[in-house]
């Protein structure tokens, strides 16, 4: 059940990330990125809330202060992360910014080993290794696709990964102290983000103003199907915690995405797939062989 789950959500991510490519040229400032994440989260809040109600008929509703709490922090980070990574595949190859989040696997691991006192085989270091050696192997595969990062390129992609892997480990601290559903975490995370998203937008908007309606006309169709699969990795990342350890779930998900974005932008944005790149996904598959 907990590889079904990482499948789905690997799935969902990388469809969701090739969205927000697709969308990237049409998003071009700060205010602009938080206001299409903003609708985002607005779209994201009744599907949570239609997922709960579902469940509330069938299992009834439960809502404690560490729900609130792992809820809030995961709907900071998810903020964090959604403007950061629209912004930083902006600047670099699509898949590069799939490489970055490879930082938010390492502290997604080490927090779960510290906190949770998770075992880690040999054969898990040794995937997690190869992992990083496929990353290595794929970015620089990307800077000779794009050619070198700027400094706001570098540190966009760092806080994409850092804020990937603390959103990742609040889903696992929220599964492990939480009697609460998914469902409660997704919409108080949906919640929190929106408000901050919010706050964002509108003191971005006063120092460069946009027409939110053209933006909207331009971005909606993608905008909503890029809802849904947020909707779908989070909740089903959130729900392989409840069956595999972190040193599976992170790994898997971040290998499983890294030869997905290289296939897409091979096939949709015309980055060439050289023998760099076929190695780091060879590597990144043996990887996934390893810690299955």
């Amino acid at each position: 059940m907990g590889y079904l789950c990482i499948f789905i959500a690997v799935l969902a991510g990388a469809s969701k990330g090739f969205l927000g490519k697709k969308i990237s040229d049409k998003v071009t400032t700060h205010g602009q990125t938080a206001f299409v994440n903003l609708i985002r989260m607005l779209i994201c809040i009744p599907i949570s809330l239609a997922s709960l109600l579902i469940e509330m008929l069938n299992n009834g509703f439960v809502l404690d202060w560490n729900a609130l709490l792992y809820g809030a922090l995961s709907g900071v980070f998810l903020s964090v992360f959604l403007v950061t990574w629209m912004l930083a595949v902006r600047h670099g190859a699509f898949m590069l910014v799939s490489v970055a989040q490879m930082f938010g696997v390492v502290i997604a691991v080490v927090c779960s080993f510290f906190v949770f006192r998770e075992k880690v085989l040999p054969r898990q270091l040794a995937a997690i290794g190869i992992l990083v050696v496929s990353v290595l192997i794929m970015a620089s595969y990307s800077t000779a696709i794009k050619g070198r990062l700027g400094l706001k390129a570098i540190v966009l992609l760092v806080l994409c990964g850092v804020s990937s892997g603390l959103y990742d480990f609040s889903l696992k601290l929220f599964t492990q102290y939480s009697a609460s559903s998914i469902s409660v975490l997704n919409l108080i995370t949906y919640i929190l983000a929106s408000v901050g998203l919010s706050l964002l937008s509108g003191f971005s908007y006063k120092s460069d103003p946009f027409d939110k309606k053209v933006l909207l006309k331009r971005t909606v169709c993608p905008v909503m199907i890029m809802s849904v699969c947020l909707f779908l990795n989070s909740y089903f990342k959130a729900m392989a915690n409840n069956f595999l350890p972190a040193t599976v779930i992170y790994p898997i998900n971040q290998a499983g995405g890294l030869i997905l974005s290289a296939l897409m932008s091979s096939l949709f944005f015309k980055e060439k797939i050289t023998v760099r790149c076929v190695v780091g996904m060879i590597l990144a598959f043996v990887a996934i062989l390893l810690l299955k």
